[in-house]
Parts: structure tokens; C-alpha cells; sequence
């Protein structure tokens, strides 16, 4: 008895220990703040980040400065440089585009607003200032720059709008054939190999049928191709919504969730491929494909739900999905897709069905939303816009993860559980790492990291909790400003974590003293396994 014991303690510390030294947390950058200065928006780059914000030039100043600074993969960090501005500023977008930064600005008074542009080259930090004057004053909803030409897109008079402007030239043109009634824009991102960017629109004809089209057009709005995704093959099928993969070869998917019009919203996915003659073949799935869909629940609820599935396939009827389900983020590797789908459910009006679809516009929360790479946009999620006065709509109830083949046939799907975790917005939930193998997700609640491992399609761990620590020992958390903490996937396994903290240490007099800072911490999760 006594030796079974032995080992079970003995065991259990070495799965203790090996969870503990799954999450590393390895550098550390921090830049010097005022508890009230604004946080910064943090981009990945290629070979380490930058890091941006307004703040006042001094704890009272009327005036502003531009600030930003550069970091390594190690957190080595040049910075922060600032930028006096005379006039007024107010930040309303950026994108990057490989060591070129671009920071979109409403500048003046509302009375005499004007736009302007700091492209700014990150590896000699020098910054010009590119004033804007022929753009439409449309309600902006993306903004992308490649190959030194900006791409504006939003609304302008309830319709969708695209502009291009040519940063050497200083040339507006307005994209043609989006200008329409009804017409809606779900996503739009860049490919600057190929210096062409998609725009996935949806319309509907005048029998009402809705009609999801993706058009690509180079950086002078030409349109090079127009593919149509009419043909659901049942007439009473739609698209909701969907994320455009990038183009390899010039071959394409368009993933997301599609429902029966004006009835039920969501009724499971579609996997549309397209190959490069612009001709589409589509695959759907619902519920009863999923063998894991329902994985979030208690044994005993999850059995229940499968018997009463199996029921109405045994009538002949499909089982509607009653929440909202939202593709978050697609990976594309090796021709196989990895799927991401939050799965909620939402108190707001704003998510009662209208004609068949949501009026969502789901894709500015997520990092599938042009930028740089498909990495990660964090233009319609900074944590600064969460308000702590706003009442909790969403409430979280799992994350699904599907791997694809090229063909769109299911190697794997699995769920886990977010433990309805109440949310004010409907932001994507959680950061992926994945290699082909291991999928690491892993999440914020509240001041703790929440990670869950799956490998091979099988779940290892769930929902494992994390404290934010501190590189130096000597030193010692005072506070974090939860609404400050960002957690995003930066490269390989390694994530990014980012906010406001007060700092205790020990003076070299002896004395403890504190600082108040915007930490950046690079966090390393290893294969439990």
C-alpha cells in the first residue's frame, strides 16, 4: 500500500512539474508609462515586433507625441522614439508591410478634418508624414497598404466604397462594381507577391437570392477575376459568412458557416475550393459530420444530444445549430486546412437573424482580416475598446478546431471547452499554435493563462491555468490592469503577452520602490506529450 502511494506521488509530481514547465515565460521588455497613458498596439514582424501609441507629451500636456519602438525575437528593443505632433492627431488605423509601418491619422478639428499617413521605414526609423486630400469620407472599415499603395475600404452612403491610393504618386482611384445597394464587403486582404488583393462581397439578385462573389483586382482597380458562388446546389441554402484562404498557385478555399434562408441561421460549413481558372466545387457539412462537436459538454448531456441527433437522421432531418458559430481563423499548410470556430451564444439584438443572415460583419474581428500576413490585426480588438461598464452579451461556449484535407474531406475535429465564460464583445476568444501535429490554444480569463493541447486530433489537456509571472525574481507584481492584457500567437510556439503593470523592487539604497510600466513578455509552450 505504502509503495502504490509512493508512486502515485511520485507520478503526480512529475506531471505537476512537467505542466509547470509547459508554459516558459523567457524575456521580458517593458517601456516606462503613466498608469492613465494610452497601452500600445503591438505588430508582429518579421524577425520581432513594433509597438505604437499616442500619449501626452507630459502628464498635463494638450499636446501629444507619436510613440513607438522595435524589439528582436529576444525582446531586444530599440526605443521608445517619439514624434511631436503640433496639430491634432487621432489614430484611426494602421497596417505594416514588411519594415514599413503605416499609421492612418484624422487630423485637424472636426470642423477641418483632413487625413494623414506616417509611413515610417523601421530599419533607419526614419518617418515622413503623407497628406491625404481626395479620400471619400467614408465610414472606414479596413485599411491595407502594400507595395507603397494604401487601400481604404468602408461605406459611404450606406454602400461599400474601395480606394486606392498611390503613395509615391499621390493618385486616388475608386475601385468599380462594389458600389451597390444591399452589397455588403465580409472580408478583403492582400497579397503583395502576387500585388493583388481579394474582396469577398455578398449581394443579393432580384428574386432575392444571396450571391457571395470573390473578385480580385490589382493595386490600379482592375478587376482581374470574378468568382461566384451561386450555385449552393438547394435554393434554400445560403452562405453566412466566410474566410478566403491565401492563393498557392492561384488556388484558393472559401471557409465558414451557411443556413437556410429565413429560417434557421446556421445549419453547419461549407468548404468551397476554387482553382485557378476560377471554377469552384463545394463541400458541406453539418452537425452529425462533426463526431466531436458536442466534446465541450458533460458526458451525460453530450450522450443525450447525440441520441436526440440520431433520431432526427434516422427521420431524415438535419440538427440546426442554435447559437452563433463564427470561422475565426484558417491555416493553411502542407494542403491540409486547419479550421477555427468559436462557438457562443449571444444576447444582443444585433445577432437576431435579418433575411437569413447576420448583420455581424464578423470579419474585423479577425486576424484572417488582411494585415500582414494573416497573422494577426489587432486594428478592431484592442483591449482598450472593452468597457467595463458595458453588460456581458456573449457567452462562450467552446472552441472548435476541424483539419481538412485539400479535397475538404475531415481527418479530425474536436472541441474544447470555454466554459461559458462571459464576454462584452464578440471578439475571437483564443490563440493557435499549430505545426501539423500538436495544437496548442490558449486563452486569457481574466489575470490567468488558460492553455489546452490537442495532438493528433486527440484532446491531452484542458483549460490548464497559468499565473503571469516575472522574469526577475527580485521583482514582485503589484497590480495588472486586466482591461490592458492582449494575448496574441507571435511565431513558431511562442506568444506574446502585453499590458500595464505596477512593479515592486528593491532600491539600490535598499529601499522598495515601483514603477509603472507596458510589459511585453515572450511566453514558450512546450509539447506536453
Amino acid at each position: 500500500m505504502l509503495k502504490q502511494i509512493l508512486l502515485f506521488t511520485i507520478g503526480y509530481l512529475i506531471s505537476v512539474g512537467g505542466a509547470l514547465a509547459q508554459v516558459q515565460f523567457t524575456q521580458r521588455f517593458e517601456v516606462e508609462t503613466h498608469w492613465s497613458d494610452e497601452d500600445f498596439f503591438v505588430l508582429p514582424r518579421e524577425g520581432g515586433l513594433v509597438g505604437f501609441r499616442m500619449k501626452p507629451e507630459t502628464p498635463f500636456a494638450r499636446k501629444d507625441v507619436f510613440q513607438y519602438f522595435t524589439t528582436d525575437y529576444q525582446l531586444k528593443g530599440e526605443g521608445p522614439l517619439e514624434k511631436k505632433l503640433e496639430d491634432l492627431y487621432s489614430l484611426v488605423g494602421f497596417d505594416l508591410d514588411r519594415d514599413l509601418l503605416y499609421v492612418l491619422f484624422d487630423k485637424g478639428s472636426q470642423y477641418n478634418e483632413e487625413k494623414a499617413i506616417f509611413e515610417i521605414n523601421l530599419e533607419n526609423r526614419k518617418l515622413a508624414e503623407i497628406e491625404l486630400s481626395s479620400i471619400l469620407e467614408m465610414e472606414l472599415q479596413d485599411f491595407l497598404v502594400f507595395n507603397r499603395k494604401a487601400v481604404f475600404m468602408g461605406k459611404y452612403d450606406y454602400r461599400p466604397v474601395i480606394q486606392i491610393f498611390d503613395i509615391v504618386s499621390k493618385e486616388v482611384i475608386t475601385v468599380p462594381g462594389l458600389f451597390e445597394k444591399d452589397a455588403r464587403i465580409l472580408q478583403m486582404r492582400k497579397d503583395p507577391e502576387l500585388n493583388v488583393f481579394d474582396v469577398v462581397m455578398s449581394r443579393r439578385d432580384s428574386y432575392k437570392n444571396k450571391i457571395v462573389s470573390i473578385l480580385t483586382y490589382d493595386t490600379n482597380g482592375n478587376k482581374l477575376r470574378e468568382v461566384k458562388i451561386e450555385d449552393l446546389g438547394n435554393p434554400s441554402m445560403e452562405i453566412v459568412e466566410g474566410l478566403l484562404t491565401s492563393s498557392t498557385n492561384y488556388k484558393q478555399a472559401l471557409i465558414g458557416p451557411y443556413g437556410l434562408k429565413k429560417k434557421e441561421a446556421y445549419q453547419g460549413l461549407y468548404f468551397t475550393k476554387i482553382n485557378e481558372f476560377g471554377e469552384y466545387t463545394n463541400r458541406f457539412y453539418n452537425v452529425s459530420d462533426f463526431e466531436n462537436f458536442y466534446n465541450y459538454l458533460p458526458e451525460k448531456a453530450r450522450d443525450n444530444r447525440w441520441k436526440r441527433i440520431k433520431k432526427r437522421l434516422d427521420k431524415g432531418k438535419n440538427t440546426p445549430i442554435r447559437n452563433v458559430l463564427v470561422t475565426r481563423e484558417i491555416q493553411a499548410l502542407d494542403g491540409y486546412y486547419l479550421v477555427y470556430n468559436d462557438h457562443f451564444i449571444s444576447s444582443s439584438s444585433k445577432y437576431v437573424p435579418r433575411d437569413g443572415m447576420y448583420a455581424s460583419n464578423f470579419y474585423r474581428l479577425n486576424p484572417m482580416m488582411g494585415g500582414y500576413g494573416g497573422m494577426y490585426n489587432p486594428l478592431w480588438l484592442d483591449p482598450r475598446f472593452r468597457s467595463s461598464q458595458t453588460l456581458d452579451e456573449y457567452k462562450f461556449l467552446a472552441a472548435q478546431f476541424i483539419l481538412l484535407d485539400e479535397e475538404g474531406d475531415i481527418v479530425w475535429d474536436n472541441s474544447l471547452s470555454l466554459e461559458n465564460a462571459n464576454r462584452a464583445e464578440p471578439m475571437k476568444f483564443g490563440e493557435v499554435v499549430f505545426d501539423g501535429n500538436s495544437l496548442f490554444y490558449m486563452y486569457l480569463d481574466e489575470k490567468e493563462l488558460m492553455l489546452s493541447q490537442i495532438n493528433k486530433g486527440e484532446v491531452v489537456m484542458e483549460n490548464e491555468p497559468f499565473p503571469i509571472e516575472l522574469i526577475n525574481e527580485n521583482e514582485r507584481i503589484s497590480e495588472t490592469r486586466e482591461s490592458s492584457l492582449q494575448l496574441i500567437w507571435w511565431y513558431d510556439n511562442y506568444y506574446l503577452l502585453s499590458g500595464k503593470q505596477r512593479i515592486r523592487y528593491q532600491g539600490e539604497d535598499g529601499r522598495e520602490k515601483s514603477r509603472e510600466v507596458n510589459f511585453f513578455t515572450k511566453i514558450k509552450v512546450d509539447d506536453f506529450i
